[in-house]
């Protein structure tokens, strides 16, 4: 008789070692400074709004443009605000018309994504 193949059974078990790991949105912020909106402050839904934010690694290291994110249930889903944005440490956002006391901003580099930040949670009212 032939050897068995177990290749099927460790994909299977790769598989399920998968699902178990985190996601990135777990992973921990590294080299994004959040400088604005702040833990608990109160942004006007529809009016603009300036994000600010301070990145630590050089440009060579960063990159020069940055992906906006936005959530309105305290991290645990993401809209894409804009891609692109040059790495100034400032936004210009339309804020969305939406009645949230969860909400969170993230920005991070588009040249290498491990380094972002997301501020703490404030309100969209």
């Amino acid at each position: 008789m032939g050897k068995k193949c177990n290749v099927p059974l460790f994909i299977v078990a790769l598989f399920l070692l998968c699902l178990s790991c985190a996601p990135p949105e777990s992973f921990p912020d590294k080299g994004v400074s959040i400088l604005s909106p702040k833990a608990n402050d109160v942004v006007q839904a529809g009016a603009p709004y300036e994000i600010l934010w301070k990145a630590e690694p050089t440009e060579s290291e960063f990159g020069k443009a940055v992906t906006v994110e936005f959530s309105k249930d305290g991290g645990k889903s993401w809209e894409k605000v804009e891609e692109n944005v040059p790495n100034s440490g400032k936004y210009s956002w339309k804020v969305p018309k939406v009645d949230s006391a969860q909400c969170k901003v993230r920005i991070f580099s588009q040249y290498r994504p491990k380094y972002r930040g997301t501020s703490e949670m404030f309100s969209v009212k």
